[in-house]
């Protein structure tokens, strides 16, 4: 893989005018965005080793899954290969329409990670592989949402990328796209402070060596 032209930006957040950018991004470009990002062979090895596998681990066995930017259906074809029950959602129309077309018998819904409309308890587990683009602003709420659907002991994976500053953009044949960095220390605050437990959690590099590193974990839902 060439090296992804990248910067990091100084803004103190996400701004609503960076996600738009994003989101058109992902409708225009959802296709190489997805065999580049999503479904090459390098990725998929990667997300099955710091994704998938640690969430096997601790998720209830064929327990009904939220896959929270599900982008074009690349985990939740293998979480539904491993007899889990998913649900897909992502901010993108374009993404949505390309895992219809790579998932055909896949569930998906477009909807803002910020504002879910589920009932308390509704799932066994929340699978979000990338809140990337919800600013930090609304992380915290956004984490009590989630634990608030998770039923007792529900189990949350999260994936977000590190850095030293608040902002990264990227630009590539996928588009321009803007995403949210967090400190490791800022990330296990947050959900402390949400009502979860860690239970594990991995620095590991992005499939571009060049691009900021990913903060993986799986925490548990307190009683």
């Amino acid at each position: 893989m060439k090296k992804t032209p990248y910067k990091l930006l100084d803004d103190d957040d996400l701004t609503e005018t960076q996600i738009y950018v994003t989101i058109q991004s992902f409708d225009r470009f959802s296709q190489e965005y997805a065999e580049k990002w999503e479904w090459n062979p390098d990725t998929v090895k990667e997300v099955k080793k710091y994704n998938i596998q640690p969430f096997i681990k601790y998720a209830k066995e064929k327990g009904n899954v939220l896959l929270v930017g599900c982008r074009s259906g690349r985990d939740y074809d293998l979480l539904t290969k491993e007899d889990f029950s998913c649900l897909g959602i992502d901010f993108s129309y374009g993404l949505l329409s390309e895992a219809v077309k790579r998932v055909p018998a896949g569930l998906f819904i477009r909807l803002d990670p910020r504002s879910l409309p589920f009932m308390p308890e509704s799932f066994s587990a929340i699978y979000a592989d990338s809140l990337t683009l919800v600013p930090k602003r609304d992380i915290k709420q956004v984490l009590k949402d989630y634990s608030i659907f998770l039923k007792k002991k529900g189990i949350l994976y999260l994936s977000l990328k590190l850095g030293e500053k608040n902002v990264l953009l990227i630009e590539d044949e996928a588009g321009k796209r803007y995403y949210t960095l967090y400190k490791k220390e800022e990330v296990l605050k947050m959900l402390n402070s949400a009502g979860f437990k860690v239970l594990w959690s991995k620095v590991s590099k992005c499939t571009d060596l060049v691009l900021p590193e990913w903060f993986s974990l799986v925490a548990q839902k307190n009683p």
